[in-house]
């Protein structure tokens, strides 16, 4: 199965709390992404020894650009906390799956 089979999977069986999931730890892997490049971290040199490569291009476009593109380059990295974490998020938000309601 595809990620974006598994994500259009979790999504619909889900729902807001897949949503909440993804976007929260986007939101997080961003912001640290740029906490990094801003104290000084060679984040893509690091992303780079785990295969992950960011163009340098983006580096002439400044912080946000490089975290953005490390960003993005992490998305791999991303998908299978989410996975393990949207049926946590789900129970604190009292959602069951479409599933479970089915039955």
């Amino acid at each position: 199965m595809t990620k974006m089979t598994s994500a259009k999977n979790l999504l619909k069986k889900y729902g807001s709390a897949y949503l909440v999931t993804s976007i929260g730890l986007s939101i997080v892997s961003i912001s640290l992404m740029y906490a990094l490049i801003s104290a000084g971290v060679d984040v893509p040199f690091w992303l780079d020894k785990i295969g992950l490569t960011v163009t340098s291009t983006s580096e002439k476009f400044g912080t946000f650009a490089l975290a953005y593109a490390a960003h993005k380059a992490l998305s791999p990295v991303r998908f299978p906390p989410t996975v393990a974490l949207t049926p946590i998020v789900a129970g604190w938000l009292g959602k069951k799956s479409v599933l479970d309601e089915e039955k």
